[in-house]
């Protein structure tokens, strides 16, 4: 038996916006399956009424991160902005992880904590993406 662990996230109705953006900073595989995909009779036994253009699921596997998703089901879905939660990305080297430190920042992210040396001797930041997802980098550094 295998079992394999993924992040899973509720957006308020921008999961196919957010795994579109996730998938061009890490690359991978991407696979968005909508309500409106679902056959009529399929459809007809969710417990609750379907936009056709709202994502039931995504998932992004990549050799970065495996990440799945789709849009809350209804308006009551809690808001991401000062979420305790984030996803940690470890980098080997500089390069990489300011690779991604940057392509967050660059796409309209913002500087949580800056991505600094820090105490236990390795590069350590926090960013929140524009979709208001928290990422911890962590970097070591030789």
């Amino acid at each position: 038996m295998s079992v394999k662990s993924y992040t899973y996230i509720s957006f308020p109705g921008t999961a196919k916006d957010a795994f579109e953006y996730y998938h061009s900073i890490f690359g991978g595989e991407l696979e968005i399956l909508t309500y409106g995909q679902f056959p009529e009779e399929m459809a007809s036994e969710f417990p609750f009424d379907l936009n056709p253009d709202a994502v039931a699921n995504a998932t992004l596997v990549s050799d970065v991160i495996s990440l799945a998703g789709g849009d809350a089901m209804d308006e009551s879905a809690p808001g991401l902005d000062g979420t305790p939660y984030s996803l940690l990305l470890i980098a080997e080297d500089e390069a990489e992880g300011r690779h991604y430190w940057d392509a967050f920042l660059d796409t309209g992210g913002e500087v949580v904590l800056p991505l600094e040396l820090a105490p236990w001797g390795e590069l350590y930041g926090h960013v929140r993406d524009r979709f208001g997802i928290s990422w911890a980098i962590n970097v070591s550094v030789s």
